[in-house]
């Protein structure tokens, strides 16, 4: 997709909508060593409540925040600053213009991004190679069902969900991406995704596909999962 579409797509995301809940990305985190004042990267970081939450975990942290939205970091730094947090540096950019200092960072966050992403492999690599040694990469995304018909029929409804994925990935294909790009000791939060919770207009679209197949909810339901998956950089 055209980013400028992306932009003008998360420029009406409310306020207060997040994609992952900190406590659980906290809990990641914390089952790896991680430095008394970590250096922290969170590209594609919305409106900021998950940096929000590691700067009051780590005070001492050095964090840089990018999103492409310049309405999404205006909330960001709304939201920041509500919070009485100051050490974030957030900015308007696109990571391929963005330079990291390679071997440097301690924790990189990528929360439902790498779907936009072209080229996946590039992508990882970027973030992969930014890393300090011991440094943790935390992905989230929608997961796929590994077989079919599940894996079709989920994929089928989150894009008119989301109108603007390119692609979605499996707990395998994210696990082999991460190996493939230099990551061990991996780890995965996963989480349902209670379809009978959706607001009014994904559920209209979950019924058309239910009749188009024949499936009743409790058929697809279990097919329906988030997750992030941790790797870190040995």
């Amino acid at each position: 997709m055209h980013e400028q579409d992306l932009v003008r797509h998360y420029a009406t995301i409310p306020v207060g909508t997040s994609f992952v809940r900190p406590v659980d990305v906290l809990h990641l985190l914390q089952s790896q060593p991680i430095p008394a004042k970590p250096r922290i990267f969170d590209v594609g970081c919305g409106q900021g409540q998950l940096v929000i939450a590691l700067a009051q975990a780590w005070p001492d942290a050095e964090i840089i925040a990018i999103d492409l939205s310049p309405e999404q970091i205006a909330k960001a730094r709304q939201a920041a600053a509500q919070a009485g947090i100051t050490s974030i540096q957030f900015g308007v950019a696109n990571w391929r213009d963005f330079d990291l200092p390679r071997s440097g960072i301690d924790i990189i966050l990528a929360t439902q991004v790498i779907q936009f992403m072209p080229d996946e492999h590039a992508f990882v690599e970027y973030l992969a190679d930014a890393l300090a040694l011991d440094g943790q990469l935390l992905l989230r995304s929608v997961l796929l069902p590994e077989e079919e018909p599940g894996r079709s029929f989920v994929e089928q409804v989150v894009r008119q969900w989301i109108d603007y994925s390119i692609r979605f990935y499996s707990e395998r294909n994210l696990t082999e991406l991460l190996r493939e790009c230099g990551l061990s000791r991996l780890r995965i939060d996963k989480e349902e995704m209670w379809l009978d919770t959706l607001s009014a207009e994904r559920q209209t679209i979950l019924n058309t596909a239910l009749r188009q197949h024949g499936f009743s909810l409790d058929d697809v339901q279990q097919w329906f999962w988030s997750g992030t998956i941790a790797g870190v950089r040995r």
